[in-house]
């Protein structure tokens, strides 16, 4: 291996480890659903959809996600890879009310989240309700993966 790829891959691994934390919070942030914790107190919780998301090779397979709005979702991320992720989708996370987010042995109670990692070949879950229809845009938030192809759409339904 060459001296410059070396440095390269050590970079990538240095920047990978800056993917963040989970924010999850009991106050609404600026612009967010504001009765989120209505909603989640509202919801039956008992089977909610799943979607089952896998990070691997700088992407996020599949890409594009779909949920129906008001109805309780699971969102299961899947980091395969040896480096921390990301998830960054500020618009998607103002229009979601969050009942938990779950992983690495902690629950984290919502109802507001602003950002959620992945560690390295963990599994995250998000567990909420679409309160707003629309199309968002997310990508990894470790620097240097979006432009490296890790990011994708979103889309609220009926």
């Amino acid at each position: 291996m060459t001296l410059r790829a070396l440095a390269v891959a050590l970079s990538l691994s240095v920047l990978a480890a800056c993917a963040g934390s989970d924010a999850v919070s009991n106050r609404p942030p600026p612009g967010f659903v504001a009765n989120a914790a209505e909603i989640v107190a509202a919801t039956d919780w008992a089977a909610p959809e799943e979607v089952l998301v896998t990070i691997d090779g700088h992407a996020f397979q599949p890409a594009e996600w779909t949920f129906r709005r008001d109805r309780a979702t699971r969102l299961v991320l899947v980091n395969a890879t040896g480096s921390d992720h990301g998830l960054s989708a500020r618009q998607f996370f103002a229009d979601i009310a969050v009942e938990s987010v779950r992983g690495g042995g902690q629950t984290l109670k919502g109802p507001w989240i602003e950002s959620l990692s992945i560690p390295a070949g963990q599994t995250k879950e998000l567990w909420f309700v679409p309160a707003r229809f629309g199309a968002y845009t997310y990508e990894c938030s470790a620097i240097g993966h979006p432009s490296l192809g890790e990011r994708g759409v979103i889309d609220v339904v009926r």
